[in-house]
This record gives C-alpha cells, sequence and structure tokens, in this order.
C-alpha cells in the first residue's frame, strides 16, 4: 500500500512541480497575501457551507470545528497557497493522512469537494475585490483552483484505499459474528442437502412424482439458504459459481421430466446418477467453503482467542459514532502485563503464552456483555468500554486490576506467580477520530507504567 502511495505522489508532483516553478512572482505574491490575510475568512466559510447541509452533524460539529477543525483548515489554507516545490513530497504526504482521518471518521468525499469550492469562491472574491489585474488575477485563480483541486485529489485517493480496506474488513468481521458457528451451520446445510436428495429419490422412485411436483432443489431449504445467506455471506468465489452450476444442472435436468408418464428404467438411471453425482460435488464444494472459514480467525489471535487488532478500527469507529450521534459516554484502556520480558527470560516462552492466555481469560470473564476486549499485540491488551464514562471506567478497570493481582497463576506445578497489570485509559472527549483515542490511552499507560506499575492512569 505504501509503494502505491509513493508511486501516487510522484505522478501527481510531475504535475504540481512545473506548475509552482512557473509562476511568477507576482503571483506568488498575491497567494502569499490571500494566505496572510483571507486563510481564517476562508476556512469559515468552508465549515459555514457544510453545516447548511443538516447530514453534517452525523460527523462534526460546531464546537469541534470552532475549538480545532478550523485553525487546522486555515493553515491547510496557507500551506497549499504558498509552499513551494521543495516542500511539495511533505506536503503531499500530509494529504494523505488527511485523507485517512477522513476515511476514519467517515466524512463523505462529496463534502470535502464542496467545501473546497467554497474556497475557490472565496478566493475569486478576493481577486475581484481587491482590483487586480485580469492577467493576473487569471495566473492566481489558476495556480489556487489547480493547487486545491490536487490536494483533494490525493486526499480521495487516501480516502478510497482507506474506505476499501475498512469495508473488506468490516464485511470479515460480520462474517465472524455471522458465522461464529460455521460447523454446526455446515452439518446443517449438509443434512438439508442430503434431505432433499433422499425426498427426491424416494418420490421418483415411487411414483410420486406422477401426482405431486417435486420440489427444486432451489426451491428447497438448502437452495433457499445458500441463495439468502450463503452466497452473501462467502461471496462470490469459485465454490458458490459451482454450486450455483449444480444446482442449475439438477433443476433443468427434472425440468424435463414427464410428470404423467412412467419413466424408462435407463433414464430414470441417468436422472439418479446426475443427482447423486452433482449432490456429492455440492456436497464437497460446501466442506471447501466452510474450510475456508478459517480465514475469518485471522480476526481472533490464534494464542488468547481474542479479537486482535484488524477489527479494532471497525469497533472504534461505530462506538465513536454512536457515542457522538447520541451523546454517550465512551471509554478506552490498554492494559499490559507488568515485567512480562522477566516471565518469559525466567520461565520460558511456554509459560509466557500462559501466562497471557491466563489474563485474557481474566479480562474476558469480568468485562461487561457490551464490552470488547482485544489483544493488542505482545503483552498489552485493550478493552473498549461503551457508555462509560470517566469514574464508571475506573471503578470496572480497578476491579480488574484487583482481580489479576489477586488470581493466582501456576507457572509450573507447585510454584506460584505473582501477575500485575498496569492500566491506562482515557475518555472520548467529542473529537471524531479514534485514533485521538488511542494516542491518549497510550500516553496514560507510559504514565503507568513510570510511576510505579500495577496502577490506573487516566489521560
Amino acid at each position: 500500500m505504501q509503494e502505491e502511495i509513493k508511486q501516487y505522489i510522484s505522478v501527481i508532483l510531475k504535475e504540481w512541480q512545473p506548475l509552482r516553478a512557473e509562476l511568477p512572482q507576482d503571483v506568488i505574491v498575491i497567494l502569499r497575501n490571500i494566505a496572510e490575510e483571507q486563510s481564517d475568512n476562508l476556512a469559515h466559510r468552508f465549515y459555514e457551507s457544510l453545516f447548511k447541509d443538516p447530514a453534517i452533524s452525523r460527523h462534526l460539529s460546531y464546537e469541534l470545528v470552532e475549538e480545532q477543525l478550523s485553525r487546522s483548515l486555515s493553515k491547510w489554507v496557507k500551506a497549499i497557497l504558498t509552499q513551494d516545490e521543495s516542500q511539495f513530497e511533505v506536503l503531499a504526504q500530509q494529504q494523505y493522512h488527511v485523507g485517512g482521518v477522513h476515511a476514519r471518521i467517515g466524512i463523505p468525499v462529496e463534502f470535502v469537494q464542496r467545501g473546497a469550492r467554497q474556497l475557490k469562491y472565496g478566493i475569486y472574491d478576493y481577486v475581484t475585490d481587491n482590483n487586480i489585474t485580469t492577467a493576473l488575477g487569471l495566473q492566481v485563480m489558476h495556480y489556487a483552483a489547480m493547487a486545491i483541486d490536487i490536494a483533494i485529489e490525493m486526499m480521495s485517493h487516501a480516502y478510497a484505499m482507506s474506505h476499501y480496506r475498512a469495508t473488506r474488513n468490516e464485511e470479515a468481521y460480520r462474517m465472524h459474528v455471522l458465522m461464529n458457528n460455521a460447523y454446526q451451520e455446515q452439518g446443517k446445510q449438509q443434512s438439508a442437502l442430503s434431505s432433499w436428495e433422499n425426498s427426491v429419490i424416494y418420490g421418483l422412485v415411487s411414483g410420486v412424482h406422477q401426482t405431486e411436483p417435486l420440489i427444486k432443489i432451489a426451491e428447497s431449504n438448502f437452495g433457499l439458504w445458500f441463495r439468502h445467506k450463503c452466497a452473501r455471506q462467502f461471496g462470490e468465489n469459485d465454490q458458490i459459481q459451482q454450486i450455483r452450476q449444480l444446482m442449475t444442472t439438477i433443476d433443468e435436468k427434472m425440468a424435463h421430466l414427464d410428470i404423467t408418464a412412467v419413466i424408462p428404467v435407463e433414464k430414470m438411471q441417468d436422472l439418479l446418477r446426475t443427482i447423486h453425482a452433482c449432490c456429492q460435488k455440492i456436497g464437497t464444494y460446501m466442506e471447501m467453503l466452510f474450510n475456508d472459514v478459517s480465514h475469518m480467525q485471522d480476526g481472533k489471535d490464534a494464542l488468547t482467542n481474542l479479537l486482535n487488532k484488524r477489527y479494532l478500527p471497525i469497533v472504534l469507529k461505530h462506538e465513536v459514532s454512536l457515542a457522538m450521534e447520541n451523546h454517550l459516554p465512551l471509554s478506552v484502556a490498554i492494559i499490559d502485563v507488568d515485567f512480562f520480558k522477566k516471565v518469559n527470560d525466567e520461565w520460558g516462552h511456554s509459560v509466557g503464552d500462559r501466562a497471557l492466555t491466563h489474563i485474557a481469560n481474566l479480562l474476558s470473564d469480568n468485562i461487561r456483555a457490551s464490552d470488547y476486549v482485544f489483544r493488542y499485540g505482545g503483552e498489552e491488551f485493550m478493552i473498549v468500554l461503551v457508555e462509560a464514562g470517566r469514574s464508571e471506567a475506573y471503578t470496572l478497570l480497578e476491579r480488574i486490576r484487583r482481580i489479576v493481582s489477586s488470581t493466582p497463576f501456576e507457572a509450573v506445578s507447585g510454584k506460584i506467580l505473582p501477575l500485575t497489570v498496569s492500566i491506562g485509559y482515557t475518555v472520548h472527549d467529542g473529537h471524531p477520530d479514534y485514533n485521538q483515542l488511542l494516542n491518549r490511552a497510550d500516553v496514560a499507560l507510559y504514565q503507568a507504567k513510570r510511576n510505579g506499575r500495577n496502577r490506573i492512569e487516566q489521560q
């Protein structure tokens, strides 16, 4: 992905750098004046246009714009209009960062493009209101419009890539939840397939087909499941296409039956062989599909069986959105096993692994049903505490800290190893970017470790 970004930036800079290098000095001066005199007004105009659409309130608040975003946009305008080609590499990277933030907080690209249009209107108004000559004004407008468009294009590219990754992971998360009982579902559908095959064979052999139509496989319980759930959950792949084709083959064969006549032996044998062979193949492809469910376990940590970081952005994006829309509290905590390296060094990695599993189980057993617990990496875990403000989060986390420190862990037979954890947590402050939560929780964890470990700190 990073290589794709580098290549894209390289292409963009080949267009942008010559554009800036060829600007006359008097045009550069005017652009600088606009940046110095109008950047705040342009930022205000940008957000004012967005808030005319009630839908923006799902993503941004007036308070957030006033306190943080308006200043950031003002700086962005100055950079776009005034930085020269030697600084474009860094400037381009910043556009990708901004685009990634927009994707995380879910601001639609069209909102950004709408606001960018207002920036151009504002610059045009400045040019016309200050009696700038037509020739100079055209050059100023040309560069400003091109620079804004180039920056928005890079943001949009970053947004598209982030959105694609998020969509893919969200689908995987949905599958992970839906298919938690994959093996039971596999057995249930294999049974439904066999039941349909047996009923059709009985109907053909006994002559029932002469008095009542046989159920097509597409209309059977298995067929309904395949059409409404299986294809949607597993997505279009080779196995799905093969199963669909086999079902079509069966139903087309059955469609040619003359239900009023006795079927000749040869034709009956051919039909039975076709149905059985197709059902066997469908069963094989079904097995392949459900075996592939193992890829969903990419979202689970193999050691602790907790969710891993792959699904963290999906959960945080969802919970931050709920918190903002419904004015609910939300807290995030990072938990670190104290002196874990010493455990590994003195007792070996197998004991270290069991220690992590031990703590993971304690966390899972002692969070609320609505909370999320993740293996965050190494000896770190993360808990997302929904609808929990500062005091409630502290109470819940302190309970967990005490349980960990008071629950015996047997390193080897007869040898109890004391384990403790340090916890850093933070409370959602209204910012739509969940990375802010992660960064503050990380700072709080650092404070907890620096202040003696086996304690909780809040940032």
